[in-house]
């Protein structure tokens, strides 16, 4: 796996958390199933994943890093997640008044 074994000790103490792809090779050389690895190690680890960037929650691995950064902000603030998906359901005009009302507060808070 090309690991370094100061890496595995600190994935056993939890002081840092394997990305997706190294818990997808663990689960190959392993042999077991890559959900229930995922979701034992979520279970285990309780609320310490909230606070890691590279997180194992993100299930999805992405080629994007944005991305993971967006499915971890969507997971960490479920009510941003329910609107995002009310917006969905708009029609196209309403879509993109609401994307630019909220570029505007995003530079308006960004200025400060």
């Amino acid at each position: 796996m090309n690991v370094h074994r100061s890496t595995i000790s600190k994935y056993e103490t939890g002081q840092i958390v394997p990305t997706y792809r190294v818990l997808l090779k663990f689960a190959d050389i392993y042999q077991v199933d890559r959900a229930f690895l995922i979701d034992q190690l979520d279970e285990s680890h309780g609320t310490q994943h909230k606070t890691r960037s590279n997180s194992y929650v993100l299930k999805e691995g992405t080629i994007d890093p944005e991305m993971d950064m967006i499915k971890q902000l969507l997971h960490s603030y479920p009510e941003l997640k329910k609107s995002l998906l009310e917006l969905y359901n708009f029609d196209e005009k309403t879509k993109a008044q609401t994307v630019r009302v909220v570029q505007f507060l995003i530079q308006g808070m960004k200025k400060g």
